[in-house]
């Protein structure tokens, strides 16, 4: 907005200020996500391979590396804003899995000489659609899982899973929908957060798992105190 309003005159400028509202966000402080992002453009510019360290917070606040530093190396191929942060998409050779990576958590980011993989899986790879299955961002194995879900949230499932998806009324009151999505922890939050309207039909393996899920959640929480 400030790079804006120079190159405007002071009315529309004060317009601009008065109608742009910009909510505070949580920022992790750590600013080389700006040298990752470069080098993830610089890497696929190059049409090469990236390594580095992948790392996780400590109670501390201190990031550190996993897998007690060893490097990952990966084909990057795009990236992807979600949740307040930048996500790497890219290609790991070591099992042909496309994977994701938060971009500030990437650490000592350096480019290879050896040419990206993936090109196959990434010629048809569907940004949107990726995004849509994969809740906050965290990983599962893919599944076709059936909601049955009260008709007051057919707005819910058309935000999530967009306007394509097909509604079949099930009952009074209550609809069916098929949707593609990656069975994580974040995934049941999403469920867990929307409460009873909203219930896994099938497959029977997914909704057992939600159910043992739940239950785990719940014990924490049976005697009533805490430790």
């Amino acid at each position: 907005i400030g790079k804006l309003v120079r190159l405007t005159n002071e009315q529309q400028a004060k317009q601009l200020n008065r109608q742009v509202f910009i909510r505070n966000r949580m920022k992790t402080g750590n600013e080389k996500v700006y040298y990752n992002v470069d080098a993830v453009h610089e890497a696929i510019g190059q049409d090469v391979r990236i390594c580095f360290q992948y790392g996780q917070f400590e109670p501390s606040k201190k990031l550190v590396a996993r897998r007690d530093g060893r490097r990952y190396e990966v084909s990057p191929w795009a990236l992807t804003w979600d949740d307040e942060n930048y996500y790497l998409i890219a290609h790991d050779a070591a099992d042909g899995q496309i994977r994701h990576f938060r971009v500030d958590k990437m650490l000592r980011v350096s480019l290879t000489d050896i040419p990206r993989s993936g090109r196959e899986e990434f010629r048809d790879f569907d940004l949107a659609a990726f995004a849509k299955k994969t809740f906050g961002m965290y990983g599962g194995p893919d599944a076709r899982v059936t909601l049955r879900c009260r008709n007051e949230l057919a707005g819910v499932i058309i935000d999530r899973f967009g306007s394509e998806v097909m509604l079949i009324p099930d009952g009074d009151g209550f609809f069916k929908v098929n949707v593609l999505v990656a069975v994580s922890k974040q995934f049941y939050g999403w469920l867990t957060g929307i409460g009873t309207g909203m219930q896994i039909t099938a497959p029977a393996e997914v909704r057992e798992d939600y159910r043992a899920y739940l239950t785990e959640i719940a014990g924490e929480y049976q005697d009533g105190t805490t430790e």
